[in-house]
């Protein structure tokens, strides 16, 4: 009872103490004034009154079953332990044993200590949580306990209904132990969170409390009304989480249940005081939707507002109250929400706006909703979109607004007009905004050039899309609706940008566009390309009109399609070709015709289903006296016409046709055509009937030949009706085109002839005709386009070249041999096509029978040899015999020698001893072999005179027993031989291996299954082929692994750069090796223990144990226990507890020696695996030196035997070497031992020294890693980027390492910025300027060039006419000479005749009638034309002084491209040396990346690996393991050596590379951060484009260098043409002063002519008168 009261009293003093805070601090209403003067708060109660089922516990006792649980303060009483039973609810008379959470709630009944809430027994981790359902302002929480209070405790609470939470306080028995990194101080601040202890005492064991107030009285608050005090109040969830139970200790010792039935967690009584959370606007709280309001003192959740507010918690402003934001009541502030009294009528409700609120200064933020009559704004006071306000009418007005009346699809906004009138704005109330292609009072028609007015085209309406080229007067204006434009003549399409069919080239021509004026046979119509004009042609025809055939084609001549009669049904004779004559015939001979005879000719090749005109060519061998009068000519057709097909009109008679071949002719074209269908097959027999008179004792041989020329009459091209095909036909008539073909001797065809032919033979064959010359009878796969006569070889004749003139025979690829048949031994010059052979005359032998047949002599008379049998040859020319036998006709070779002893030509056997019988040779050079044919006698297998190389399929000449055989898989090798030499098979593909049964190269597996491919790194490996067996890599020195890609045992680095490792490796390595000896017999004995059971010590001491638990065991179930089984039982327990932890550590102290052997293990089958690897390398090596051995012995046999002699002679030595090293003494071995002795003395001796010197190591290393964490990278910015690195990346206009942009990128250098990432944009920069110069100077060279070509080509004209002008002249002069010397000639005659004595006056006047008869050439005035016209001819020539100027400007032109190739080239030059000192330079710095990284790598493998070693070096726990390890020493010397040669290698590398380090510390001392971003990408584009730039720079350098060679010769060709043309010059004015002598010789001939002739005539008028 005293304590009770006790407690009654805390309670009510600390109500009034919470009361008096509360008042303190202002949390409740001050009733004088109510909610009219301020903020009001509702009153505080109980939030668990009227919320059982709101309050929830994670674990309650008996809701299963009935549980038992015992209580501590009753263990004196006589009822210790009672039962729980939850499953039903409580009731003071018939179940009191609930102990639901519900019975926590105050009720103030009278069985208010016999209710209470107790969770399950021994369970720790409880809560309790109150979910309620609104905002509630909590204030404190009393939790009355009916047992310990809990050792460990917190309370969280949810101000989101249960989304997060956060927690109110800690309290714990042991804070640090609980919740360790609370802070266990007192508060500083009202929402600091602690833990605290004095709830949590075990004592008292019944009826403790524990009390939380939010805030705490301790700590003075400034404004209860702030925000950070509210939200501290405001809940939603509470939840109380019990995380450690009070007990007694005997817990620990005792696991059995009924030890857990006294400790639980059981309380009274819960009290949650606070109130509904109203923000001060509310004085009291109604209940929420479907809460009952009946129940007597339960707070409720719902405020009743005041000050104009609403909510659940008077969170939002009533309606039409926003004028003002809302905010909570603060003391005498009501904070009230405000009426916007400026709203118009027209408003029906209204909302808060901040930014209005802000933008009126905080005065107003009240916004109208649902304005009415088309009204909008805050304040409804503007007229909505698509309306305009009446300027006449009020705003009040309902009709105020106005509609727009705008064409929604031309105006702007969707017909949206100017809302009201406003001169300074341009806004004229109701006018419409069109778009920009749009106008219009209403914006509904486009604007001149414009079409298609549309709402989803932003302009309203789009341009009109007209080709200027193709519409009237060029105009752009088009259908406003439609968008058509107004095309010209010959132009079509919407925007008349295309031309009509058939024609093209869309210009400003008046009509628009040209006809496609495609042929008619080589296009298959007139239309094309409106682009290019191109038109669509038939096969294999080319051109833009398709008049053209491509390459290799052609088109048929008229007679293309000829037969001959020599290959008809009928006998030929053939005639050779006359060389340099022309053939007036064709074929390959002449057919005998005799009269009445018959040929026929079978036709099944026609193209084209037409008529034709049967033309027939003929020559007899033999002189024609007369006419042959009549041929019958029949047409057998394969079956009757169809009168559908395209012959159907054809009738009997036309097929029955006669003809005379005239003796004067060569031809004759039947009157009557003949129509023939494609596809069909026909015979044309010819009938030779009288041949008038008889040609007696002759039968004539007539070469015939018929054709069928395509009747041009008959075509469609010719017939259709149109003008165009009326012209041609006219023009095919009137330039004869026909009869060009039918002479065998053509002559020229002309242009017109051509084009029209071209076009039938297109329509006749679809296209053009391929050659389809003889590849081996034709100089090349081109033929005549006008034809198809390809161009033949020598002797090689037909249209394809595909057979061989008469006479000649051996159709190949160098043409056809001529016979050569001798005129004595043959019949006639004629051979056999194939072979060659000629027709013998008897007796005559040989291919061109040129001699006697075998066994005979004395050519063409030829006779029987006279041999007596002992011989069956004798020399043609002498008759004397040839290889006489039986011992005759001379001396024989001795043994050992062969050949024909009479004529001293005996030679010495030549046999390969390795392939030679061993009986038929005394020595290895002296072999016998066959005394006249020197054949040796061979070994199995062995073929050949000299017995020098293997039969077929087998191999192996060096093996002394004849040759194996090949063996070669017959499935997979292409041949069944081998190489003579290897036996290596030639395998298909897929396989490989000597005899083909193996995988192919860079393969393995087996072939019959699978075969992979080789999967090996090329960085490290030996050779690409892998073991055909395991597919394992042959690695270089120095790596490992299946794939040769990780560094091996002993080396260290990052693959490929593999390093060897220190000295000291073998040292650790041998004690490595000894380790794993160990750990193999530790994992026998691992093994056997598995296997067998613990033995030995262990097995007493689990006895042991096993005795005691027994002793145990017998005390505790005796019922009758005395004082001494307990105190023996305790000594037990603690033998037995002692025992145990002892026997813990030694199994763990096992289990980590066991961990040790198990890594040891490890290591050793590492070690193991890596010698596996060791010994299949030096399988492999030793493989391939055997398989290199068999090569050598193959290809040099003496040398493989001394090789094989003196390896021989080696490994004796070596026997008896090593023997003497075992069984002597001092012997390698016993040198070894003492070796091992000394050092395992040494090491003993070394051993503490090593350790301090480790240690010592170890600090170093620490230090070192100390000073590596402590580096700054404000230099390496600065160098790298230009900027210090250590200014924040948003201040830093360089950036620096981790810095990065707005969008994400690496930041490092920019403007203004000189880092290295700045140079080398610079340099890119640079690069990319030297480019572009670079381009712009091959633009400018490649004009140059152009135009010093112009320059030759117009010195070559010039001097093309200067010779011209020179040949004329001095054709003239040899003209003036010949007519100078032929006048002076006669002058002197006619003087000489005049002077003659003697002469009788007939005589004379004989003469002078003969002279008056004589006319000269020319008369004088065309003398004097002449004259002046050679004159003016000279005086053109002064234009050579034009070319001559002209020329030189070409040549000053081509020094100017020569100095600009020169310039380009130094350009080119200095764009180099930048570019390659760039190059330098990011070389420089990625070496000096390369370095540090380099250096970083080192010093991280130096700390790993010595603290490996420090780690080995513990472990090494004896000495022992060190004398082990000395095993190996003598077998690993050579190893050692090598591995210090390496070293020291390593070491000199090392140091070159601490050198390169040190020099480059300054600009890259941990550059590998940075450089792995952005400079790194910028460096390898860099270094990628300066590459490509060098190399554009190498190339343009190479182009100038031979624009500039090409410059030079064109310049020397230039001087040398201005020195002939300066020559030529000096030629002409020497050529015109000579002409203008002659001239004037002409002159003075003129004047002595005329003295002449009058002379002549006194003289003729003197002789008569004479009498």
């Amino acid at each position: 009872c005293c304590c009770e009261f006790l407690s009654q009293v805390v309670c009510f003093f600390f109500f009034v103490y919470l009361f008096m805070s509360v008042i303190q601090f202002g949390q409740e209403p001050d009733h004088s004034h109510g909610c009219a003067h301020g903020s009001c708060y509702p009153a505080t109660g109980d939030l668990l009154v009227g919320r059982e089922k709101n309050l929830k516990a994670s674990s309650t006792c008996g809701m299963r079953r009935k549980e038992p649980y015992c209580i501590v303060s009753h263990l004196q009483d006589e009822k210790k332990c009672f039962d729980c039973d939850s499953r039903r609810p409580y009731d003071p008379v018939y179940n009191t044993i609930n102990h639901r959470i519900e019975n926590v709630i105050t009720t103030f009944k009278p069985h208010r200590k016999k209710s209470w809430w107790q969770s399950e027994n021994g369970k720790s981790d409880v809560y309790i949580q109150l979910d309620l359902e609104a905002e509630f302002h909590f204030t404190h929480l009393i939790m009355t306990f009916k047992t310990f209070r809990p050792a460990a405790m917190l309370i969280e609470r949810s101000a989101d209904f249960g989304r997060t939470w956060q927690i109110y306080r800690y309290f714990a028995h042991d804070c640090a132990a609980a919740f360790p990194g609370v802070s266990q101080g007192s508060l500083h601040n009202i929402n600091d969170v602690i833990c605290e202890s004095r709830y949590s005492d075990i004592e008292p064991s019944t009826e403790g409390e524990v009390i939380y107030r939010v805030l705490d009285p301790a700590i003075r608050i400034e404004d209860p009304y702030s925000p950070n005090i509210q939200n501290q109040l405001k809940i939603t969830n509470l939840r109380v989480n019990f995380t450690k139970l009070h007990t007694l200790g005997d817990n620990l010792l005792d696991p059995r249940a009924e030890i857990k039935e006294k400790y639980y967690y059981a309380i009274y009584e819960l009290v949650v005081r606070g109130n509904c959370f109203c923000y001060g606007h509310a004085s009291e709280c109604a209940p929420i939707d479907g809460i009952r309001d009946d129940i007597e003192g339960m707070v409720h959740g719902r405020c009743v507002c005041n000050h104009n507010t609403k909510g659940l918690n008077c969170e939002q402003c009533d309606d039409f109250h926003n004028d003002l934001p809302w905010r909570p009541a603060e003391g005498r502030n009501t904070n009230a929400c405000k009426s916007d009294v400026t709203v118009m009528a027209t408003r029906t409700a209204c909302h808060f706006d901040m930014a209005v609120y802000l933008a009126t200064g905080n005065i107003s933020g009240g916004v109208c909703d649902d304005c009415q009559h088309n009204t909008m704004g805050r304040n409804c006071e503007m007229c909505k979109p698509f309306y305009y306000k009446d300027p006449i009418k009020d705003i009040r007005d309902p009709r105020v607004c106005i509609a727009c009346d705008c064409d929604p699809d031309g105006s702007q906004n969707g017909g949206m007009c100017d809302s009201h009138t406003d001169a300074s704005l341009g806004m004229v109330g109701g006018q419409c905004r069109c778009k920009a292609n749009v106008e219009g009072p209403r914006c509904d028609k486009c604007k001149t050039g414009f079409f298609g007015l549309s709402a989803d085209n932003p302009q309203g309406c789009q341009p009109c899309w007209c080709d200027h080229r193709g519409t009237v007067s060029g105009s752009s204006q088009c259908d406003p609706v439609s968008g058509d434009c107004f095309c010209k003549r010959l132009v079509t399409g919407r925007s008349c940008d295309q031309c009509l069919p058939e024609h093209w080239a869309l210009s400003h021509d008046l009509n628009g566009c040209r006809s496609c004026e495609c042929d008619i046979g080589g296009a298959l119509d007139n239309h094309c390309s409106m682009e290019n004009g191109q038109c669509r042609c038939r096969s294999h025809m080319t051109g833009r009109q398709c008049t053209q055939v491509e390459s290799g084609y052609f088109f048929m001549a008229l007679d293309h399609l000829l037969y001959e009669a020599e290959l008809a049904k009928m006998g030929q004779v053939s005639q050779e070709h006359q060389t340099g004559r022309p053939a007036t015939w064709t074929g390959i001979g002449f057919a005998r015709a005799p009269e009445g005879g018959t040929l026929e000719f079978h036709i099944n090749n026609i193209p084209y289903s037409m008529e034709y005109d049967l033309l027939i060519r003929y020559e007899s061998q033999v002189c024609m006296p007369r006419d042959w009068e009549e041929v019958q000519i029949r047409v057998i057709r394969p079956g009757p016409i169809p009168t559908s097909s395209p012959c159907g009109n054809t009738i009997p008679d036309d097929d029955r046709l006669t003809i005379s071949l005239p003796a004067g002719a060569r031809f004759v074209v039947l009157s009557q055509p003949v129509c023939l269908e494609r596809g069909e097959a026909y015979t044309i027999l010819f009938i030779l009937h009288s041949h008038l008179p008889p040609l007696l004792f002759i039968n004539p041989v007539l070469n015939l030949q018929i054709a069928f020329m395509p009747r041009h009459s008959s075509m469609e091209m010719f017939n259709s009706g149109d003008p165009a095909s009326n012209v041609r036909r006219q023009t095919y008539e009137r330039y004869r085109c026909h009869e060009g073909a039918k002479s065998v001797t053509r002559p020229l065809m002309s242009d017109t002839c051509a084009k029209l032919i071209t076009s039938m033979s297109a329509i006749i064959n679809d296209g053009a005709l391929s050659c389809n010359c003889d590849l081996q009878g034709s100089i090349s796969s081109l033929c005549d386009v006008r034809g198809g006569q390809c161009r033949c070889k020598p002797n090689v004749i037909g249209r394809r070249c595909d057979q061989c003139a008469p006479g000649t025979y051996g159709f190949g690829p160098s043409g056809c041999v001529a016979c050569g048949c001798s005129l004595e031994g043959s019949v006639t010059r004629l051979c056999d096509k194939f072979t060659g052979q000629c027709q013998c005359r008897p007796g005559a032998f040989g291919q061109r029978c040129d001699g006697c047949q075998l066994g005979h002599w004395g050519f063409p008379s030829c006779r029987p040899c006279q041999c007596n049998g002992h011989a069956d040859q004798c020399d043609q020319r002498t008759g004397a015999c040839i290889n006489c036998r039986d011992n005759t006709g001379g001396d024989k070779c001795d043994s050992g020698y062969f050949g024909d002893a009479s004529r001293r030509n005996c030679r010495k056997c030549t046999c390969n001893f390795l392939g030679t019988e061993r009986s038929q040779c005394m020595e290895r050079e002296d072999c016998v072999c066959q005394r006249t044919t020197g054949q040796c006698q061979c070994l199995p297998n062995v073929i050949g005179l000299t017995c020098d190389h293997c039969a077929p399929n087998h191999w192996n000449l060096a093996s002394g027993r004849g040759c194996e055989p090949c063996g070669c898989d017959p499935n997979n090798s292409v041949t069944s031989s081998c190489n003579e030499f290897t036996g290596q098979c030639q395998c298909r593909d897929g396989f490989g291996g000597k005899t083909c049964t193996d995988c192919q190269e860079n393969y393995w597996g087996d072939p019959r299954t699978q075969c992979r491919a080789c999967d090996c790194d090329w960085r490290g490996i030996e050779t690409s082929q892998c073991n055909r067996v395991t597919g394992h890599c042959v690695c270089q020195q120095g790596v490992s692994g299946v794939r040769c890609d990780q560094c091996a045992r002993g080396f260290s680095g990052q693959f490929p750069n593999c390093q060897p490792c220190h000295q000291c490796f073998g040292d650790w390595d041998r004690i490595v090796q000894d380790l794993a000896v160990r750990t193999k017999a530790l994992a026998e004995r691992a093994h056997e223990i598995q296997t067998t059971g613990l033995t030995g010590a262990y097995e007493k001491a689990f006895r042991d144990l096993e005795e005691k638990l027994a002793q145990a065991q017998g005390i505790v179930n005796a019922r009758n226990a005395t004082a001494a089984a307990v105190a023996t039982l305790m000594e037990l327990i603690e033998d037995l507890r002692a025992q145990i932890g002892e026997t813990t550590d030694t199994l763990n102290r096992l289990e980590g020696d066991l961990t040790i052997v198990q890594d040891s293990n490890s290591e050793a089958s590492k070690e193991l695996s890596a010698l596996e690897r060791e010994a299949r390398e030096l399988n492999l090596t030793s493989e391939q030196l055997h398989h290199q051995l068999d090569i050598l012995k193959n290809s040099n046999f003496l040398g493989a035997y001394d090789s094989i002699r003196s390896s021989y002679n080696k490994s004796r030595d070596a026997e008896r070497r090593a023997n003497e090293s075992t069984t002597t003494r001092p012997s390698t071995v016993s040198q070894s031992a003492d070796t091992r002795r000394r050092t395992e003395r040494l090491i003993a001796a070394k051993k503490d020294d090593f350790n301090r010197k480790n240690a010592a190591n170890k600090r170093a290393l620490g230090d070192l890693n100390t000073r590596a964490q402590g580096l700054d990278i404000k230099k390496i910015n600065e160098k790298v980027c230009g900027a210090p690195g250590d200014a924040p990346c948003g201040e830093s206009p360089c950036g620096g390492a981790g810095c990065r942009d707005d969008e994400g990128n690496r930041h490092c250098g920019g403007l203004n910025c000189n880092g290295a990432v700045a140079v080398a944009d610079n340099a890119l920069e640079r690069a990319k300027h030297a480019e572009k110069e670079l381009s712009k100077a091959m633009a400018e060279v490649e004009g140059l060039f152009t135009k010093v070509a112009e320059a030759k080509t117009k010195a070559e004209e010039a001097k093309s006419k200067a010779q011209a002008a020179l040949d004329k002249a001095t054709a003239t002069k040899n003209k003036v000479e010949r007519s100078n010397n032929d006048l002076r000639d006669l002058i002197k005659q006619i003087r000489d005749f005049l002077t003659q004595e003697g002469a009788d006056p007939d005589s004379i006047e004989a003469v002078a009638n003969r002279v008056l008869e004589l006319s000269i050439p020319a008369s004088p005035l065309q003398i004097r034309h002449l004259a002046d016209e050679i004159k003016e001819r000279v005086r053109s020539l002064s234009n050579v002084d034009a070319i001559l100027e002209q020329t030189q400007d070409d040549v000053r032109k081509a020094e100017q491209l020569l100095l600009d190739a020169k310039r380009a080239r130094h350009r080119a030059e200095g764009v180099k040396t930048t570019a390659e000192t760039v190059k330098q330079a990011l070389v420089d710095a990625k070496t000096a990346q390369t370095s540090a990284e380099k250096a970083i790598a080192r010093a991280k493998a130096d700390i790993d690996m010595t603290e490996a070693r420090l780690a080995q070096s513990e472990t090494s726990n004896s000495e022992k393991d060190l004398n082990d390890a000395m095993g190996r020493l003598g077998t690993l010397g050579q190893e050692i050596n090598a591995l210090k040669t390496k070293r020291a290698n390593n070491s000199m590398a090392a140091a070159r590379a601490e050198e390169t380090a040190t020099m480059a510390r300054d600009k890259a001392n941990e550059a590998k951060q940075i450089l792995d971003g952005q400079l790194t990408d910028k460096y390898h584009e860099v270094q990628q484009r300066v590459d490509t730039k060098a190399k554009a720079v190498q190339d343009a350098k190479k182009r100038a260098e031979s624009l500039r060679d090409e410059a030079k010769e064109l310049l020397r060709d230039a001087q040398n043409k201005l020195q002939r043309l300066a020559e030529l010059e000096k030629n002409y004015e020497e050529n015109q002063k000579r002409l203008e002598g002659k001239a004037r010789q002409l002159d003075g001939l003129e004047d002595k002519m005329k003295a002449i002739l009058s002379d002549i005539n006194k003289q003729i008028q003197i002789y008569n008168t004479c009498q």
